[in-house]
This record gives structure tokens, sequence and C-alpha cells, in this order.
């Protein structure tokens, strides 16, 4: 069988691809979260501390 293609009695259409992105939500659901709070992190401690630093100073 070739990769990506349906399973044999598999529907194409609007549930499929709703149920695919369900599973993909779930999959990618707290990966996205830690790389958010990664970024935010990050951009605190490099841009914004030096930046309140540098005013307050």
């Amino acid at each position: 069988m070739i990769p990506g293609s349906l399973e044999s009695g598999e529907p194409l259409g609007f549930l499929s691809a709703f149920r695919d992105f369900k599973v993909w939500i779930k999959r990618y659901f707290w990966l996205w979260i830690a790389y958010q709070t990664l970024k935010g992190i990050t951009t605190t401690t490099v841009i914004w501390v030096p930046l309140a630093y540098m005013y307050f100073k």
C-alpha cells in the first residue's frame, strides 16, 4: 500500500478530515503549549528584562 493512501473502506470527506484534525490536535497540543512557554520565557529574558533594566537605571 502507498503511504498516505486510504485504507479500504475509509471514507473520504469532511468527517474523516475532521477526525484526523482532532487526532492531530490531541497529539500536538501540549507540544504547542511547551513551545509557547519557552518562547515567552526566552523573549522576556533576552529582550524585555534588559530593556527594563536600561530604562530604570
